[in-house]
């Protein structure tokens, strides 16, 4: 049996060599972009003005009709330059994704500009206003913008975990090749880039998440990663059993020296983390073989100009930082989103009549939640709680970019909790039982935050992983020596 064994435990390992090489070098590039290779940003969001009352600018139904508007997806009171202005979102048909393609939210948005005071069109607002917002987020107002290019997809820069579209690329004359993608109809920073980081993202794309065999859900690519990390894994576990009995027979004998000694000794130190590595990475691969549809859904916001008979601005607050509509009970609504210490919330107006709308978000995230899983062809299941959510929390971290949110906490169903951004009609994030065992093997295996509890901080627990994935290498090198180097003759 050893000699069988040890056979197809050196076969197996140098089918595998490579691609492991590839993933742990790549993998390298990860806490180099969290620690090293981070954008200079100096501002993570944007502290928005408050509103102006309703006698300063023209009120939001006299510029729709003034302009033609029978209908709008969204209307909101920006700032740009400290001029106020109507931003305007009229949403087109919902555009399917591309086959084998991760979900992308829908992007098919034509975003209009009006001055607030005087309500004449701006051109290239949205541009004007993504160059606002980013000069703020960046601190740099001298450095020259020399491009602004909107994005209504994801490429292999701006990847899919930043969620948003559409969204505007902003790039500065620096010596760093900074670039700021910037979400104008949330007026937040999706995420920022740097030559480096570009370099590190194209490097972790093609040679960890293996893009260049396909798209996230191809099935090329993830038949390919899946047989090659199982066989990673049957050498891991082919290698402990090696030792086990090897050991037994060496009891009292030498064996042999040099990288031979060097390799077992290795492979012994290190063959739980590349067992956790191996584990861990295929449970998210197997993930993949299910789509994220929920990302691409957003509820019908559509209002018509004559039920936003009501002036908003007449019900501002000193708080009052954005606008926004929505549809409860079948009423028209206008999201009054108001700025506190603990974070942002959203309190709600008949759009007609302006009757104050009490408990309205989380009403209208349980309607949402409905449609969500009608439009799913999924029966609801029943409610066990509603939350908000001004910030992030333990189990709404902030990879997944959009707040407030509601969260809603489901009882005996596939969706265990659901989060609705209800001021843009979004399903932010849902948790289902797989899921979350999935992250946590993902977590604690694969990006050792398990760590985190024995004190380590972020920056020392990266470390960690990083000299272990370099000892991991060293591994690989030295076998795969073993492995190819001719053999002696007796």
């Amino acid at each position: 049996m050893l000699p069988l064994l040890y056979r197809w435990h050196r076969r197996l390992a140098l089918i595998v060599a490579l691609p492991v090489a590839l993933w742990v070098i790549s993998g390298l590039t990860h806490p180099l972009m969290a620690h090293v290779w981070t954008p200079d940003v100096r501002w993570q969001q944007v502290a928005l003005p408050a509103l102006p009352d309703a006698q300063s600018v023209i009120p939001p139904q006299r510029l729709l009709e003034r302009h033609g508007y029978t209908a709008v997806d969204q209307i909101n009171l920006v700032y740009v330059a400290g001029r106020p202005q109507w931003q305007v979102a009229v949403y087109g048909e919902a555009q399917a994704n591309d086959r084998w393609r991760e979900a992308r939210p829908p992007a098919n948005v034509a975003i209009s500009y009006y001055d607030a005071v005087n309500g004449m069109p701006i051109v290239g607002g949205a541009r004007l206003h993504a160059m606002a917002l980013s000069r703020i987020l960046l601190g740099d107002g001298q450095a020259q913008i020399t491009d602004v290019t909107r994005l209504d997809d994801f490429d292999l820069q701006y990847r899919f975990v930043n969620r948003m579209l559409p969204v505007h690329r902003v790039s500065f004359d620096r010596a760093d090749g900074i670039q700021l993608y910037i979400d104008v109809l949330g007026q937040r920073l999706a995420t920022a880039d740097n030559t480096w980081r570009r370099i590190g993202l194209w490097t972790f794309a093609q040679f960890h998440n293996w893009h260049f065999l396909g798209e996230r859900h191809h099935p090329l690519r993830l038949v390919v990663i899946t047989v090659l990390i199982g066989l990673t894994f049957v050498v891991g576990v082919g290698g402990l059993l090696l030792y086990a009995l090897q050991w037994r027979k060496r009891r009292g004998r030498e064996g042999r020296g040099g990288a031979h000694r060097w390799h077992r000794r290795l492979g012994l130190v290190m063959a739980l983390a590349m067992l956790g590595f191996a584990s861990s990475g295929l449970h998210v691969v197997l993930g993949q073989y299910q789509s994220e549809d929920h990302l691409a859904w957003r509820a019908d916001t559509r209002m018509a100009v004559d039920e936003l008979a009501f002036n908003p601005l007449e019900a501002v607050t000193p708080r009052t930082v954005g606008l926004s509509q929505a549809r409860l009970d079948g009423e028209p609504m206008w999201q009054l989103r108001e700025a506190t210490p603990e974070g942002d919330v959203i309190h709600y107006r008949h759009a007609i009549t302006g009757a104050v709308v009490e408990e309205g978000d989380q009403a209208y995230a349980l309607e949402l939640a409905a449609r969500w899983f009608g439009e799913s062809g999924q029966a609801m299941p029943p409610v066990a709680f509603t939350r908000a959510l001004p910030d992030f929390a333990m189990d709404y971290v902030s990879v997944y970019k959009r707040l407030p949110v509601q969260r809603i906490a489901l009882r005996d169903g596939p969706v265990s909790v659901l989060f609705l951004e209800t001021h843009t009609g979004h399903v932010a994030h849902l948790t289902t039982p797989e899921g979350r065992l999935r992250s946590q093997h993902f977590m604690h295996l694969h990006k050792f935050h398990f760590l985190g509890k024995l004190g380590l901080s972020a920056p020392a627990r990266d470390l960690v992983i990083s000299v272990v994935v370099l000892l991991i290498l060293a591994l690989v090198v030295l076998g795969t020596s073993l492995v190819l180097r001719p053999r002696k003759k007796r």
